[in-house]
């Protein structure tokens, strides 16, 4: 229990609602335990890729430990599922608490000279990377 609670403790909130920011690259995994999907990487709802995340999640956990050959082979390959995900999720956090904002201060934001018009732009830009991203799978 003292493991579980400590990996979750120091998973990246992000929604948290101004409570304690963790860490971005938090480790995932301790020993024989691992965390996964909303525990390990909670998103706001938005851009619906907290399901989507999750699946990943649990495939690259299938994928390490379809490797593992004995017990004590377990940690490290929890390891290397959470080395591997952390990155992704983390940029899809970002995102979804970017896309959260947008919708929340939008107004607000037109309202700054040069840099409200200026946000506006390089999000439209930068949109078929940013859907190209979200999309294509990456395990």
């Amino acid at each position: 229990r003292r493991r579980v609670g400590r990996l979750c403790d120091g998973a990246h909130r992000g929604h948290s609602g101004g409570g304690h920011q963790a860490p971005l690259w938090a480790p995932w995994s301790d020993g024989c335990v691992a965390i996964c999907g909303d525990a390990a990487h909670p998103m706001m709802p938005n851009l619906g890729q907290g399901g989507c995340q999750s699946t990943e999640d649990g495939y690259r956990l299938v994928e390490e430990l379809a490797n593992v050959g004995h017990t004590k082979d377990i940690p490290g390959a929890l390891g290397t599922y959470s080395r591997k995900r952390v990155l992704r999720t983390s940029i899809v956090q970002g995102f979804a608490q970017l896309g959260s904002d947008l919708l929340v201060d939008f107004d607000l934001m037109m309202t700054i000279p040069i840099l409200g018009p200026f946000f506006l732009t390089m999000t439209q830009l930068s949109m078929p990377w940013v859907l190209r991203f979200l999309y294509t799978p990456e395990f």
